[in-house]
C-alpha cells in the first residue's frame, strides 16, 4: 500500500479527480480549497452556467413550439430560476464533499503558499509533501478602461446571478463565455450586444460552425460589432456609455451593465512558487513537461494554470494522469484529441484540427457533411438548424478534425474523439450501424459523406 504524502492545491474539477484518484490508490492526500470545492466550474462557470441554459432553452422551445401545436404562455420568475442554478450547484459540490469525505481526503481551507521544495503553509500550519499537484485554476482578466465593480461592470460570477435581468447588456469579448451568456439574456429579455476585437465568433474554431452560430444568436437580437475594440467607460444616466473603434470607425453605445470576458489569467500570484523552485512563463502560467511535472521533481500542475485549452475536462484528464503516474500505474492518456463545446442554440461541438488549419499545413482533405434538415429525428424535434463535418486525410482516410452544430451535439462528439483517438478511419466509421431515428445518424452520414456515399443527400451527377 502506497502510504506517501500527496498534497493537491485547488479542488476544481483538476484538484478534487486527483485526489479522489491517489486516495483510491493509497496515497495520504490533503486539498487545499482557498474558496469552495468544485472550483470555478462548479461554482460559478461550467454548471451554474449549463442550469441557465437548460432553463431558458425549455422557455425559448415552448415559445416557438406554436407550429407543433404546442400553445404556451412563457414567463420566467427569476427567483426560482436563481433557486435552480443554486440548487444544482449545491447538489454537486455537496457530492464531492462527501466523495472526498468518504475517501478519506483531508480537506484544508485557506490559501496554500510553498516555504520551500517539499512543504506549504495554510494559515500558518505547516504541511510536508512527498508530492503536490498545483490546480489553482484561472480568474477572469480585467481590461483598461473597464475595471470591476460587481454591480455594473461584472464578470461572469455575477453575470450567473439572475433575480434581476438588466434592460441591455454589453459583453466584450465573443468568447465561449461570452456566447453563452449572450444566449441566456438575450432568452431573458435583455437587448444585448458584443464587442470583438477579432473578426468573428470563437477565434481558434472551424468557420463553417462559427458562421452558423453568428446568424442563429442574431435570431435572437444580439447585435454584434467585429474587429472593434473598447476604449473606455462612463456613467451616463442609469447606465453606461461606452466608446469604442469598429473597423477604424469610432462608435459609442449605451448599456445597463458591461460584461467583461476577455479571457482568463493563471490563479498562480501569491503561491510561493519561486521558494519551490517552480518556474512560470511571462504570463504567469506555470511550466510544464509531457507528464506535467515542473522544474521542481516533487511538483507538478494541472489545469488552467498551466494554460492551454481552459477546459474542466482537460484538467480532470490531466489530473488522473499525474496521480497514475506517481502510483507506476500508465494510464495511457494521450490528451491528442480534446473536444470542446459551446453550448449555445445551436450546440457547437468540436475536435482535432480545423480545415483552415489543415489547408494552411497544406495537408490533403476530403470532407464530408451531412446537415440536420436531412435528419429524422432532428425533424421530429423541429431543431435542424446545423450539420456534421468531419475532415480526412485525402490519402489515408485519417479522420483529423470533426466539427458539429446541431441538436445535443455536446453528446455526440465524444464519439468522433475516440474513433480519432483509436486511429479509426472515415470509411470505418461510416459502416458503423447508428439507431434510427437519431441524431447520431448525422455522425454515420458525414463520415460516408467523405467517399460521397451517404444516400440522404441528393447530388449532382459529375
Amino acid at each position: 500500500m502506497i502510504q506517501e504524502k500527496l498534497l493537491v492545491i485547488g479542488a476544481g474539477p483538476g484538484g478534487y479527480v486527483a485526489a479522489l484518484r491517489g486516495a483510491q490508490l493509497g496515497f495520504e492526500v490533503t486539498v487545499v480549497e482557498k474558496d469552495r470545492v468544485g472550483g470555478v466550474c462548479l461554482n460559478v462557470g461550467c454548471i451554474p452556467t449549463k442550469a441557465l441554459l437548460s432553463a431558458t432553452e425549455l422557455g425559448h422551445d415552448a415559445a416557438r413550439a406554436g407550429a407543433m401545436g404546442v400553445i404556451a404562455d412563457v414567463r420566467y420568475d427569476l427567483e426560482k430560476l436563481d433557486a435552480f442554478r443554486e440548487s444544482c450547484v449545491k447538489k454537486l459540490t455537496g457530492g464531492v464533499e462527501f466523495l472526498l469525505k468518504k475517501n478519506g481526503v483531508n480537506l484544508v481551507k485557506g490559501e496554500a503558499s510553498f516555504t520551500g521544495p517539499d512543504r506549504i503553509s495554510v494559515g500558518g500550519q505547516e504541511f510536508a509533501f512527498d508530492h503536490a499537484i498545483v490546480a489553482s485554476g484561472s480568474s477572469p482578466i480585467e481590461i483598461p478602461g473597464f475595471p470591476f465593480d460587481g454591480e455594473r461592470i461584472i464578470t461572469s460570477t455575477e453575470a450567473l446571478s439572475v433575480r434581476e435581468i438588466p434592460k441591455s447588456l454589453l459583453i466584450i469579448g465573443a468568447g465561449v463565455i461570452g456566447l453563452e451568456i449572450a444566449t441566456i439574456y438575450a432568452r431573458l429579455g435583455s437587448r444585448v450586444e458584443i464587442i470583438e476585437m477579432m473578426p468573428g465568433c470563437l477565434p481558434g474554431m472551424d468557420r463553417d460552425i462559427v458562421r452558423l452560430a453568428e446568424a442563429e444568436i442574431k435570431k435572437l437580437g444580439v447585435k454584434f460589432n467585429f474587429s472593434a475594440t473598447a476604449s473606455s467607460c462612463s456613467g451616463s444616466g442609469e447606465g453606461l456609455c461606452v466608446e469604442f473603434t469598429c473597423a477604424g470607425e469610432a462608435r459609442k453605445t449605451n448599456a445597463e451593465k458591461v460584461l467583461v470576458c476577455v479571457g482568463r489569467r493563471p490563479s498562480s500570484a501569491g503561491l510561493g512558487l519561486d521558494l519551490a523552485g517552480v518556474e512560470t512563463t511571462e504570463k504567469g502560467f506555470i511550466r510544464v513537461n509531457e507528464s506535467m511535472g515542473t522544474t521542481n521533481p516533487r511538483v507538478f500542475a494541472i489545469g488552467d494554470v498551466v494554460g492551454g485549452p481552459l477546459l474542466a475536462h482537460k484538467a480532470s484528464a490531466q489530473g488522473l494522469e499525474v496521480v497514475e503516474n506517481l502510483a507506476g500505474i500508465s494510464s495511457g492518456k494521450r490528451f491528442r484529441f480534446i473536444p470542446g463545446v459551446v453550448y449555445t442554440d445551436p450546440e457547437l461541438a468540436s475536435v482535432g484540427a480545423t480545415e483552415d488549419e489543415l489547408t494552411g499545413a497544406g495537408v490533403p482533405i476530403k470532407i464530408g457533411k451531412f446537415p440536420f434538415a436531412a435528419n429524422g429525428r432532428a425533424v421530429a424535434m423541429g431543431k435542424t438548424s446545423g450539420f456534421a463535418k468531419i475532415i480526412a486525410h485525402a490519402d489515408t482516410d485519417e479522420i483529423l478534425g470533426a466539427h458539429l452544430a446541431g441538436p445535443h451535439v455536446s453528446e455526440m462528439i465524444a464519439e468522433l474523439a475516440l474513433a480519432m483517438e483509436s486511429g479509426v478511419k472515415a470509411s470505418e466509421l461510416g459502416r458503423v450501424v447508428h439507431p434510427h431515428p437519431t441524431l447520431s445518424e448525422a455522425v454515420m452520414e458525414a463520415a460516408e459523406d467523405v467517399h460521397s456515399a451517404a444516400v440522404h443527400i441528393f447530388r449532382m451527377q459529375a
